[in-house]
This record gives C-alpha cells, structure tokens and sequence, in this order.
C-alpha cells in the first residue's frame, strides 16, 4: 500500500517559521525559507509544528497592531 501525497505531507519534516511581523507559520523543512521569514525554533512532522506553533505564539496579531505602548 502506498502513502497519499496528503498523508506524505502530514509526516515529512516541517519547521516553523516566523515573519518580520511576528507571524508563525510552518514551512517544509527541505525548502529555503521565503524572505522576510525565518526559523523560529521547532522542527518534526506536521502535527507537531503546528502545536509548538499554538502554545509559543500567545498574540496573533502582527507585530505593533492593537498593542498598547507603556
């Protein structure tokens, strides 16, 4: 039996990845990270990245949107 393309994708290596905005993302870990983007600390499969993702990254809004200045 042969893996889906879907289920390939689910367990390849990822990494995660944060903008110059304060974005996060994930991102296959063979390919060069887009400009303007860089790895942001976590590499494993899919399911993993995504959940590093939801635990490290608190406020979803881009860097210096809605946020008070003390």
């Amino acid at each position: 039996m042969s893996e889906t393309s879907l289920d390939a994708a689910e367990s390849a290596a990822w990494l995660t990845v944060r903008s110059e905005q304060g974005r996060h993302s994930i991102w296959p870990a063979g390919l060069s990270v887009p400009t303007g983007w860089s790895e942001s600390g976590h590499r494993g499969d899919k399911t993993s990245c995504l959940e590093w993702i939801s635990q490290n990254w608190v406020d979803a809004r881009p860097a210096g949107v809605g946020r008070v200045q003390s």
